[in-house]
């Protein structure tokens, strides 16, 4: 039991301690950012979702346990943390699609209307269920007006074939254009891994009958808790890796040296999330 309990810390403080040192990493790129104009659209999207992705992983180190320990009063939060590591994750997707993805200018264009359309019909549809009398609802109803029409009316929108104008007429516009398959394949990542994680970290977000048994069995401190809460920060470090991946590419030679620890680490990450776990 004392083996088992010592390779279960080891294994947290690892990833804790990876977790930190990308963070780090993170923000130290950001900052290099300050004062500098992006070159594009591109950049300035990157820039901006990037850092509410870096913003998300600094609120999971709050959150998950120190591995010096943190006394009597830290608190073990397992269903918070699950939460923020899948918010980072579906950032992670959003960044990757309207910034890092390698696309036509054209493409982008239409892939940041149509991001920006769905966000307005979901806030028209807000204001119309409330039935809100605000001067404002008219300013966001021709928003969406317009964004509709300009989205409609793009040159990439007529190399579509799918059902897309449909969906928009219907007010059902999807975030993205692509599926998440589609777009896994498209950044280099197993499919099959990404919904389990994403399932796994839900089970938390949505209250589900498993992550409710799983807190009437949870006791801070146990080797068992620590190894569930590891999860979450493995899970996170490995899109936070990617993320960095394709920031430093984007971004490069204004971005921080690597060590070659850190190196390393961005590449492990890269392979595990293109194989996935199948087999290991």
């Amino acid at each position: 039991m004392t083996a088992v309990r010592s390779n279960i810390e080891l294994r947290y403080h690892a990833a804790y301690d990876e977790l930190s040192a990308l963070l780090d990493y993170s923000v130290a790129l950001s900052g290099l950012q300050i004062g500098h104009f992006p070159l594009n659209d591109q950049q300035s999207y990157a820039e901006k979702i990037f850092l509410k992705l870096v913003c998300h992983g600094l609120t999971l180190r709050k959150l998950s346990p120190t591995p010096c320990g943190g006394g009597s009063n830290e608190l073990w939060d397992i269903s918070s943390q699950y939460a923020i590591a899948r918010t980072l994750i579906e950032t992670y997707e959003a960044l990757a699609y309207i910034a890092l993805d390698s696309v036509s200018e054209s493409e982008r264009e239409f892939r940041v209307l149509l991001w920006k359309l769905h966000s307005a019909e979901r806030r028209s549809d807000m204001l119309e269920l409330i039935g809100s009398n605000d001067p404002e609802c008219q300013s966001v109803l021709a928003t969406y007006q317009s964004l509709k029409k300009e989205t409609l009316a793009h040159p990439f929108f007529v190399t579509i074939v799918s059902g897309l104008a449909k969906e928009i007429e219907k007010r059902r516009t999807p975030q993205y254009r692509l599926s998440r398959k589609e777009r896994d394949k498209r950044c280099g990542i197993d499919f099959d891994y990404h919904t389990v994680v994403i399932m796994h970290l839900s089970q938390h977000v949505h209250t589900l009958p498993f992550s409710v048994d799983q807190l009437f069995q949870f006791k801070a401190g146990d080797p068992e808790c620590l190894r569930l809460m590891s999860v979450a920060v493995e899970y996170a470090i490995g899109f936070l890796a990617k993320s960095l991946i394709g920031m430093i590419e984007l971004f490069s030679p204004r971005v921080p040296s690597l060590t070659s620890d850190l190196g390393q680490a961005l590449g492990i990450w890269e392979k595990l999330l293109a194989k996935g776990v199948k087999g290991s």
